[in-house]
């Protein structure tokens, strides 16, 4: 964990197999499925990876092979399970190289000739290199971390205590992991178990791409990299305008590429997490790895291995170094603001599009669709979310997937215009349905009831990226916050956070009138529908999805080709 790199080009077609290697049990059928996420699927709606949506769920000894073309797509991605909390563990990264010259493969131009040493720091040899190129950015290699979270339960338990009577809030995870690997607890090691935190081995006077993925299933995390500045050049696949910082806000299914110059004293740096938004919560003593500037002189325990060399390591025509695993933190580790310096709407406002804001973003919309989630108590006191009043429920049984009752005509024939209520749901299709290039705004709204917190929620659409446009406190009221536009130059995103945002007259008002869920925060984003398609829309942090909060967009199936569906 994680999984390996999907490494391709823009314009190329994948395949993946996935292969279902699990044990049915008696009180869990071990399904899954594998979701590309920020892979759009043009023409390839059967390979986005939901279960009952577009395809059946995998059952152990099954398996199921993906196709798609990557179009007009590049930048960072990564690939996970799409069933109950599997996604905790089951992911990796994909990365969508714009072209030949940003592709680490050919950064060698003579890398038939290398010497490669083992592990995953990349050092000059004498061979002759040049730059990666991405738009106009130029940097000498890149990097990649991924941030996830490590529960000390099983899986089924895990979903059976979220689904289940004794519910009492999501438990944070006992560690936060950089590509994997963690520490605990740093003063407890056995060390005969311990690989130690996760290195990342750099050159001094040099820049570095550093692709960052939000993996994780719950926390949002600030990241960050001591005595270290980082140049913002990409967000969810798309590049911006050069944005310098020293914290990543980094959402579960958030991505992030940086420009990395090591211009410091040639040390050992701490790169660290820590959780956000989560004021109630003690920040974690763990969720470290280690930014470690070597020369090639800086070791004489290198270990040089050939080109037949069957060890689990990837050569791209360049030296490695094998280093001892690091069990202490660093002494010099980022520092963090409090919880009280977060603000809403982190630093959006003044990230660019690189190329300019797309000319959708100043248009007016079809429509807007309100999505208030609410979490209530069950008759067996459990917890699910709502959106509208409806509480997603993966199918199950023999029940066919959506896509497949269309490609067989047997989807309900309903006319959208007389089933669907004023919110935009059509309780015969289950789904919101959607027709062909309208200009959809969504406003994901918060609620709390008072007393309790108020939730942050990172919100995904599937099939398509959004603009995030608008956000505001309290409740969304279309004639008050209609034409508020406080997020000035949006960027193509996949993610988008609904912040905790209490408007306290508001909630005053409600506890007087004994409204127990009152609106906290809200944001709208727009997207343009020019993907036909079923495409899921949910918060990305797994548990309220597993517990019910999504929703799927029905976009005008009578466009999607027989060509998306194969036959199983």
């Amino acid at each position: 964990m994680p999984g390996p790199l999907i490494a391709v080009n823009t314009g190329d077609v994948v395949r993946v197999l996935v292969r279902n290697q699990l044990t049915e049990t008696p009180t869990n059928k071990r399904h899954l499925s594998m979701h590309f996420h920020g892979i759009r699927q043009y023409g390839s709606l059967d390979a986005d990876g939901v279960p009952y949506l577009t395809q059946r769920p995998i059952a152990p000894g099954e398996e199921y092979l993906h196709e798609f073309r990557v179009i007009n797509q590049a930048g960072t991605h990564f690939y996970h399970a799409h069933v109950g909390m599997q996604e905790s563990t089951l992911f990796g990264p994909i990365i969508i190289y714009e072209s030949e010259e940003a592709n680490p493969e050919n950064l060698s131009q003579n890398k038939n000739k290398t010497t490669t040493v083992k592990g995953q720091a990349n050092l000059s040899s004498n061979q002759t290199l040049s730059k990666l190129t991405a738009g106009p950015y130029t940097y000498d290699e890149e990097r990649l971390i991924l941030l996830s979270e490590w529960w000390q339960r099983t899986q089924q338990d895990f979903e059976h205590y979220l689904v289940g009577p004794n519910y009492a809030g999501i438990p944070d995870a006992e560690t936060i992991l950089l590509n994997g690997r963690g520490i605990r607890d740093s003063n407890n090691i056995l060390d005969f178990t311990c690989n130690g935190y996760e290195t990342i081995l750099v050159e001094p006077s040099k820049t570095y791409r550093l692709r960052v993925i939000g993996s994780t299933a719950f926390r949002t995390l600030g990241f960050s990299i001591a005595d270290h500045v980082m140049t913002i050049i990409e967000v969810d696949g798309e590049l911006t305008k050069p944005y310098n910082t020293t914290l990543l806000e980094v959402a579960p299914g958030q991505r992030f590429s940086v420009l990395l110059r090591t211009n410091q004293v040639p040390d050992s740096y701490g790169i660290q997490v820590v959780r956000r938004w989560s004021e109630e919560i003690k920040r974690p003593t763990n969720g470290l790895a280690v930014l470690r500037y070597v020369t090639n002189s800086t070791s004489t325990n290198k270990t040089i291995f050939t080109e037949n060399d069957t060890s689990n390591v990837e050569s791209r025509g360049t030296l490695q170094l094998i280093t001892e695993p690091v069990k202490q933190p660093p002494a010099l580790l980022p520092t963090f603001p409090g919880p009280e310096k977060e603000v809403p709407n982190w630093i959006w406002s003044d990230i660019e599009p690189l190329y300019g804001v797309d000319p959708v973003v100043y248009r007016s919309p079809s429509r807007t669709i309100k999505l208030r989630a609410v979490d209530k108590l069950q008759p067996d006191n459990g917890v699910r979310w709502y959106v509208n009043d409806v509480s997603f429920m993966e199918e199950g049984g023999d029940k066919k997937p959506i896509l497949e009752q269309i490609m067989e005509d047997i989807r309900p024939n309903i006319d959208a215009a007389n089933a669907t209520l004023p919110n935009g749901y059509n309780p015969i299709l289950g789904t919101y349905p959607v027709e062909n290039f309208e200009i959809i705004d969504l406003v994901f709204q918060s609620t709390y009831e008072p007393g309790k917190p108020c939730r942050s929620h990172p919100w995904h659409t599937h099939g398509h990226s959004h603009y995030f446009i608008a956000s505001g406190a309290g409740e969304y009221v279309e004639h008050i916050h209609g034409q508020i536009r406080n997020i000035k130059t949006p960027v193509a995103r996949d993610i988008t956070m609904v912040y905790p945002h209490i408007d306290p007259e508001l909630t005053a008002l409600s506890i007087k009138d004994n409204v127990t869920h009152v609106g906290c925060g809200w944001s709208k984003v727009r997207l343009i529908a020019d993907n036909p398609g079923i495409w899921a829309v949910h918060c990305h942090n797994t548990a309220h999805m597993l517990m019910g909060m999504m929703v799927v967009l029905e976009e005008s199936p009578e466009l999607i080709s027989k060509a998306n569906f194969r036959e199983e």
